[in-house]
Order: C-alpha cells, then structure tokens, then sequence
C-alpha cells in the first residue's frame, strides 16, 4: 500500500508491547551475530563515503544498535523502546552515542543533521510511516544516504490486511501495523528519495498462492531538489 491510514494509538502500542515481549524471549547476542551477516558489509560500504566526523541516525536501533559497528564517531540511536531494551539487556547497549527515547514521526534534530540514516525492519511498525519518512528526508544531508530494510508482501495479502485491520481488526492484534507490497513502498519512498538500490535478500513463497514474501534493501539517496541550491 503506498498512502496508509496511520493506525491508532492503541493499536499501535499493542504493537510495542508485542515487540518488548517477543525481544524478552530472544537471545541478544544469537539476533545480533545473525543482523551482523545479513546487512553490517553493506552498511559498511557506504559508510566508507563519510568521514569519521559523520554523523549517522539508526531509526528503530532495538538492543542491537548495528551501526555501532560503523567506524564513524557520531551516532544517534533513536527508539521508543530504548529504556525498556535498556532495562531488558543492562548493560548490552552502547555507552556512547546520542539516545532518543522517541517515536520516529518528530525527532527533536535540525535539518540536514546527518551523513547516513539506517532504518531496518522499522518502518511497518511505525504509528505514521510518512512521517516518518519526512522526517529522515529533512535530517538527511543533500549529500547523505538512508538506507532501509522491509519485508514486503503480494498485492493481495498487503491489499488484504489493509482492510482486516479497519474492518475486523482484533484478527490483526498480533501482526506488524501495514504491510507493504513491493510497489507500494517504492511509490512511498520515491515521493521523498532517489531510490538507487533495491536489493532483495530472500524471496519466500507460501502454500497460499497469493503469499509471496520478500526481503529488500533500499539504497535511497535525496531528491535532486534538495541538492540544487534555491536562487
């Protein structure tokens, strides 16, 4: 779907709260070795772009807080789960860096206050992912890069949920806020970026012939107009 009706408050923070527990009943080390496989070269690659002086933002960081692998000195970890992650796993976050116990639609940063912004596996949960998307189109720097990942669906099953959740929506208490099909989220991301990427890391086909699940990588760059002075 590319322009959802943001979800509401409640079930949003049903959302939150089914994250805290599923993280309760993880293994920290066992999902961050497995991130570190899947994305920290990629991420890596870019980061070798920017100086060491960058700036970079991890939008939805979780425990994990990948980018505190990048070798970049200035680092924003922003979550609103952040103190109960903290709580959770004392001790396992990183000691340095700037942390933003907040909801990614306001963040409290000037414009164009970063190099690099990661957003993995967030933007399904968000309350507005638009905003949020606004958001990091305003903090990104004309020579930045955002990089985000998702799963996404078939037309139909994404089609599908978007009207279980508004019409029957205790069937959907325990699923992610949207689901997003391919061409939805790149209409979503191309009216704020340049998409210069889109990798897909695992296709997954289920019995149901209208379920077919895949995970992207979208390498995304800022809108020429934001590049070219104004006169």
């Amino acid at each position: 779907m590319s322009l959802h009706k943001p979800v509401d408050n409640i079930r949003w923070q049903s959302s939150q709260k089914l994250s805290l527990k599923a993280w309760s009943q993880k293994q920290l080390n066992s999902e961050r070795e497995q991130l570190e496989r899947s994305i920290l070269p990629l991420l890596q690659r870019y980061a070798k772009a920017y100086p060491e002086d960058a700036s970079i933002l991890e939008v939805g960081c979780g425990p994990i807080c990948i980018t505190r692998l990048l070798p970049q000195h200035h680092k924003t970890y922003l979550d609103p789960l952040v103190d109960d992650y903290r709580r959770m796993f004392p001790g396992e976050l990183p000691e340095d860096g700037d942390y933003l116990p907040t909801v990614a639609e306001h963040i409290p940063k000037p414009d164009d206050s970063y190099e690099l912004i990661v957003c993995l596996n967030m933007i399904a949960h968000a309350q507005n992912p638009e905003l949020v998307l606004n958001e990091v189109e305003r903090l990104l720097k004309p020579e930045g890069t955002f990089i985000l990942t998702i799963r996404t669906h078939s037309q139909l099953e994404a089609r599908m949920h978007y009207w279980a959740v508004r019409l029957i929506p205790y069937l959907c208490s325990k699923t992610r806020p949207y689901y997003y099909a391919r061409a939805g989220i790149v209409r979503t991301l191309e009216r704020h970026f340049n998409i210069a990427e889109d990798i897909v890391r695992k296709a997954r086909r289920l019995p149901l012939p209208f379920c077919k699940r895949e995970k992207h990588i979208f390498v995304c760059r800022p809108l020429d107009s934001k590049k070219q002075p104004v006169a």
